[in-house]
């Protein structure tokens, strides 16, 4: 990616002001840096207790265990839908609330 940028064309660059070529290379790290940081974390820690409630699990009850394992992907769908009907109740709203006002 750097060698790119090192040997790319500076036609794009001409036309901008060096002050807009500053704010846009300080701004796109910016949201790189927080798109990393906090996706990364956040992936990170979901995994590990993801690994750390299995290890746990099937330590102390392994039969146990495996119905948790048989039933957490209906748990994972009901959640999902749960989002999308909610997302649709609130687009509903959303137009009749614009409506109310006309």
């Amino acid at each position: 990616m750097c060698c790119n940028f090192l040997y790319s064309s500076t036609k794009g660059y001409e036309s901008l002001s060096s002050g807009a070529v500053g704010a846009r290379l300080s701004s796109d790290a910016s949201t790189v840096k927080s798109l990393v940081g906090d996706t990364l974390a956040l992936i990170v820690q979901n995994l590990s207790t993801i690994i750390a409630g299995l290890v746990i699990s099937f330590t102390a009850n392994w039969i146990l265990a495996f119905i948790i394992l048989a039933v957490s992907p209906l748990v994972l769908m009901q959640g999902f839908l749960q989002m999308k009907f909610l997302q649709g109740f609130s687009a509903d709203a959303k137009v009749s609330f614009t409506f109310s006002f006309v």
